[in-house]
This record gives structure tokens, sequence and C-alpha cells, in this order.
């Protein structure tokens, strides 16, 4: 199974973040004023033309939306889509040199809908491909395992809505019960507290369940001798600072929280050995006319990941710059750095992060103001590496499209796949995948 970096996903809220630097930032309590938070500004873009990737061949049309995809060891990538003419989830493999070595059928008698959704998970064993949507007329939500080689073991099966993935296995959770299925087709389950709204959270070889109540939120490990609930969160730690999002994450195997507040106020905890450390309530402030976009950390930082409005875009014009509040997980201390100047006439997301070792990859969707059915809506991808200090350089790719999706990250080397037409102004016919490697 690879790194949980692949298979990361956060359900964002519109946070909204607003760096307040300088001697101008209050914190909670007396004491002496903060120390003001530095501010790190990306270098301008090289004149340098964007790297084009080369055209693939025409044997690569036949997928259609929704699409999704994961890294295997040792390079290759697994691809699912909807394949409209013969009205299946088809699923291909994509080796190092582009070649499709497997292609075979996932789900047979689907259509199309705008809620239809398509996971990958994968590793040296198989892969795991989960369709929800229409099939036989019903709404269905169901899981199908393949070996390395894309041939089918054994037929579909009905899983639970909420979902993560370890390296030993796949999670699925509904309000009772979390069930877990291995690479080689065991299965086990675990009951959940009565009466408490869960999520799934995975690292990379343990799962646990996210139990938010109103007054605190509170860590399940998903293992046989977990013991009782860890609390991250209580909401008496902030007076009437209501929480306004929590994110999560890990780093190994602990687990780490960030809390917005509605005052804008930034605060998180993690675990050392499985216990809670202490609360850390951040200078930095995080006000509404922002959106935080991603949350992830490395062994030495986390990084939230935000994006703010460009200035003097015209009125019907949108733009934005993209931020990161990097934080040092010893030392707590703060920075901001900017990834990317603001840019009008356009959209950035869906936004993709993983671990390159001490690292962080930040990646996302760039969509130009304009385009319509005659051009793909999505023109490309940019990426960018986060470290503890410095500015980072981000690296456009010139690449139209009518999807592009997460991958994930192997620790060395980080992947997405482009839904690629192969006649620019034909939306009508399927496209095709292209491995994009960074």
């Amino acid at each position: 199974m690879p790194d949980t970096d692949a298979l990361k996903q956060w359900g964002l809220g519109a946070f909204a973040v607003l760096l307040l630097v300088g001697t101008g930032v209050k914190v909670c309590g007396g004491g002496p004023p903060p120390k003001p938070v530095p501010v790190v500004v990306a270098p301008e873009p090289s004149a340098a033309p964007p790297v084009v990737a080369a055209p693939l061949p025409k044997s690569k049309v036949g997928l259609s939306a929704p699409i999704a995809a994961a890294w295997m060891p040792g390079g290759d990538v697994v691809v699912a889509g909807l394949d409209v003419p013969t009205r299946t989830i088809r699923v291909q493999r994509i080796d190092k040199l582009d070649a499709v070595v497997a292609n075979e059928p996932a789900f047979d008698d689907v259509a199309w809908s705008t809620d239809a959704d398509l996971k990958v998970a994968a590793s040296a064993e198989g892969a795991f491909v989960t369709w929800r949507g229409l099939r036989g007329g019903k709404l269905v939500r169901e899981l199908a395992f393949f070996g390395p080689d894309l041939a089918k073991r054994g037929a579909p099966i009905d899983v639970a809505a909420a979902s993560c993935a370890t390296r030993a296995g796949i999670w699925f959770a509904d309000a009772a019960l979390v069930t877990s299925v291995g690479w080689s087709g065991d299965r086990a389950t675990f009951a959940l507290p009565k009466d408490k709204e869960a999520a799934l959270l995975c690292s990379a070889t343990r799962a646990y369940a996210v139990l938010e109540e109103d007054e605190q939120t509170s860590i399940l490990p998903l293992h046989d001798d977990a013991g009782a609930p860890v609390v991250m969160t209580r909401e008496s730690d902030f007076g009437e600072d209501d929480q306004r999002e929590l994110a999560e994450y890990t780093v190994g195997d602990e687990v780490g929280v960030v809390r917005l507040a509605l005052s804008g106020a930034v605060a998180l905890r993690e675990t050392k050995a499985g216990v809670p450390d202490a609360l850390h309530k951040l200078a930095t402030t995080i006000g509404r006319d922002d959106d935080v976009v991603a949350v992830d950390a490395t062994s030495k930082m986390v990084v939230i990941v935000y994006t703010q409005d460009a200035a003097g875009c015209k009125a019907d014009e949108t733009g934005s710059r993209v931020m990161a509040l990097r934080v040092d997980r010893r030392s707590f201390e703060e920075s901001v750095v900017e990834l990317a100047p603001a840019r009008c006439g356009g959209e950035n997301g869906p936004f993709f992060t993983g671990v390159l070792e001490d690292q962080l990859s930040v990646a996302w969707v760039e969509r130009t103001a304009g385009v319509g059915k005659a051009r793909a809506p999505i023109a490309g991808l940019t990426h960018t590496h986060v470290d503890l200090l410095g500015a980072p350089i981000a690296t456009h790719l010139d690449q139209p499209a009518d999807a592009i999706v997460d991958a994930g990250c192997d620790g060395a080397k980080c992947f997405a796949v482009a839904l690629v037409r192969h006649d620019a102004e034909d939306a009508k016919t399927p496209g095709y995948a292209r491995v994009i490697r960074w």
C-alpha cells in the first residue's frame, strides 16, 4: 500500500485567512506581544516557456470523468474512469514509459450522474476501486478488488460511505461500525461509540475514528487494544471562541489536529506515543477573506495552505495567490511564505499535498476563465516543494484537461493524472489518461 499521502482527503470548508503580521497581532492572555511572524515572498515566475506534455497515441482514447488514480510501487499508476460507450468503469495500469499495460472493466451497467464518485487505492498486491453512483439503474456504493495485473478478484461488494486506506488495506465506516478489508481479502470490524458521529483518518499503518462532539473532539485508534478515545480538543480551552473548522493530519502513526476559531485564532495539538501533547495557540490569525485549501505535515513542520483574493482584478474576473503558514513541529515557530503570486482571470484548485522526505509537495490545478465546451476547462498544474526555511519556487505544467486528479507521493516523487482530450475542440469524444510526475 502506498503512503497515505496518496489518499489523504480533507473536507474543506470556506476557511478565511488574513495573516496579521508584526506588532498588531494579539493572542489570548497577558504578557509581552508576540514576535513578528516572518513573511517570505516567492520569486517571480521564470520567463522560460511552460513545460508541455508530449502527445500520446489515439489508442489511449476511451475514458471520461469521473476519474481517480493511485501510484504503485515501482512507478506505475492505476487509473479508473468512466467508459461511456460500454457503460463500464474501466481500470488501467500505466507504466513508467506511459504505456497502458493492463486495461480491464471494474463495474458494468453504470451511468454518469452529478454526484458520482470514484476512488482508487493501490499497492504491490493490487488495487481497490470504489464506485458510488448509478449501477443497474440504482444508486450503489461498491468495492472491486484487483490483482497487480488487474485481474479481478471476486465480485464487487457493498461498502459504507466514509473511507481511507493504510498499507494493509482499506477502511470503511457507517454510523455504528468500521470495517477493514485487507489486500489478501481478510476483513475485520470495530464498533463505534454509540450516538457519536465519526469520520475516518488513516496513517501509513493505522486507522482512526475522529469523534466530533459539541464539547470536544477525540481520536479513537481502530485496533483491538485501543482503549478509550483520546481527547484532542476541548471547547472549554477556548472560552467563547467557538470552533469554526477542524483538520486532522498524521505524521507516521502520530495524529495532529488544527483548530480554527470563529475569531481566526489557530491552535494545534499532536500526539506523542499516542498521548496528546501540549496545546499550542499560534500567533498568526486566520481571517474571513481567504480560503484554507490543505493541511499536512512532515517530520519537521505543519503546513497550512490557503489562497488570498487577488487585488486589482477586473470586476468580472476572479483571481488569487497561494500562501502557506509553516509551523516548526519542534520549536513551534511560525512563518508565512508565498507559494505563487496573484493571478487574475482564473481559479486555483483542487490542491494536492504529499511528503517528499522533509519537504512537503503542494500542487494545484489551474483553471482559466472564459473556457467552455469548445476548450478544456483546466489550463494545467502548478507544483512546488515547501521546506521549513526559504522561498519555494513554483513550476507550471501547461496541460489542458477536463480533469486532473491526485495519485499520491511515494516519498521521492509525486503523481497526478490528467484526463486529456484527443481533439482539443471536441468535448464529446472520450479522452485518455496522462500521468504527470514531479
